[in-house]
């Protein structure tokens, strides 16, 4: 067996062990044929040092994702509707703040009449060509990406997201290369988020259980009505509370969120709250580690100070609210009976 199959196989690890016993054999032989190129010396090369490419890893993950998703267990079934909950929360709050954004940015070039002039540190200039405009918007792209997802077109809600997460990593990239902005973890731990959104829209896969089409669609414009105005007013009437990045937005939106829906399990004890309990854990986790390993960045900015004894409260904030959810939602998953109840997402 060469080194490259040995890869292949143990990538293959992550499917279940009755889908490979079926099928390990067969994968890994087309596998090994597409590595194929023609020449002997270039094949034994690739044989010896060789390994599946990005593409590969992404699929085999995704069909994972599928396959364990859709096991018949009750605790599976639970993660599974999780998963897709949590994916449709994560992409709502990237729909609702990209809105914010979009008014920041019309308020910073002036096209915004009878509000406060923008500080001349964030005045922004025209682009110089469409093609910078385009590039420019390609994170709005979360705003398309969410509702076709709600409205059940998965591989057109990844495109259109993958449209979002590609073009600012080649910028960060190129910015952080040229000088032009100084190295961060932010960036590229949102991207790997990003990411992460990209795999798990596999979840949404064709035959499962629909997305609740009605109370998904409402959430957007109340989510901009209740989020994405007031923190369009910060901005524009409240410089001193322009303090919140992109992963404090994160924290604070979770906590917010969980303590609602502790609110309402506690109050109503409505049934079928597990998943919904299981999702708001992993966004609660995510959160947590996208604001610990994005600290080091504010050591180098002025109000570093402020900044860091604010992203200690939303540490602690998330730890106080979702480590108690999370241990009900662990002894809620214990009991799941036998056979699993149609949660619809």
């Amino acid at each position: 067996m060469s080194r490259l199959e040995e890869r292949y196989r143990r990538l293959l690890r992550l499917l279940p062990a009755a889908y490979r016993q079926e099928w390990e054999d067969d994968m890994v032989a087309a596998f090994l044929e597409s590595m194929d190129t023609g020449d002997p010396e270039t094949t034994a090369y690739l044989a010896d040092y060789g390994r599946p490419s990005l593409s590969e890893v992404a699929s085999i993950v995704a069909l994972a994702v599928r396959l364990r998703l859709a096991e018949a267990s009750p605790r599976a079934y639970a993660w599974g509707q999780a998963v897709r909950l949590a994916t449709l929360m994560a992409m709502l709050t990237h729909a609702v703040l990209v809105t914010a954004s979009i008014a920041v940015a019309l308020w910073y070039s002036g096209k915004l009449p009878g509000l406060p002039a923008p500080p001349s540190d964030l005045v922004l200039t025209t682009p110089s060509s469409v093609w910078n405009t385009t590039w420019n918007l390609a994170g709005y792209a979360w705003l398309p990406a969410y509702t076709a997802l709600v409205l059940g077109h998965r591989r057109v809600a990844q495109a259109v997201a993958l449209f979002a997460v590609v073009p600012p990593a080649i910028t960060t990239a190129v910015a952080q290369v040229a000088g032009d902005v100084p190295l961060s973890v932010s960036p590229w731990a949102m991207r790997l988020v990003d990411v992460l959104l990209l795999l798990a829209m596999a979840a949404f896969r064709h035959g499962g259980p629909p997305v609740s089409r009605r109370p998904w669609l409402l959430a957007l414009p109340t989510g901009i009505i209740l989020v994405a105005l007031p923190l369009f007013a910060v901005q524009a009437f409240a410089p001193a509370l322009r303090l919140l990045d992109w992963p404090g937005l994160w924290c604070v939106a979770v906590t917010v969120a969980m303590l609602v829906h502790v609110t309402v399990r506690v109050t109503r004890r409505r049934a079928g709250t597990l998943p919904w309990s299981l999702a708001f854990t992993l966004l609660a986790a995510t959160a947590l580690a996208l604001r610990t390993v994005t600290l080091p960045d504010h050591q180098d900015q002025a109000q570093r100070t402020t900044l860091t004894t604010i992203a200690s409260l939303e540490i602690v904030a998330v730890l106080a609210v979702g480590v108690p959810l999370a241990v009900l939602a662990i002894r809620a998953l214990r009991q799941v009976p036998s056979t699993p109840g149609q949660v619809s997402a």
